[in-house]
């Protein structure tokens, strides 16, 4: 299963971005399937592209949707060991 990265775009200069992860790290991506992003989106990143943009709402039902995700392979790999 491929889960997207969420990150929030800081600058984009010839269809490149530079946007940060949750979890603070700086990222350079290309922008080009998304033309009309703006500085300071949110976005969905997967394989150096950002593929969606997301509205500020989004961000934390997908947030905890992740931690929804990781909650449940933890007690999937707890049963199992």
């Amino acid at each position: 299963m491929c889960i997207p990265l969420i990150a929030r775009v800081h600058s984009i200069r010839n269809s490149v971005a530079e946007a940060e992860l949750v979890d603070g790290k700086i990222v350079r991506v290309n922008a080009g399937l998304q033309p009309d992003v703006q500085v300071g989106a949110h976005v969905l990143l997967d394989r150096g592209l950002i593929v969606e943009v997301i509205e500020d709402d989004q961000v934390q039902e997908m947030l905890r949707f992740y931690q929804e995700l990781t909650d449940m392979y933890a007690m999937e790999d707890a049963a199992h060991a």
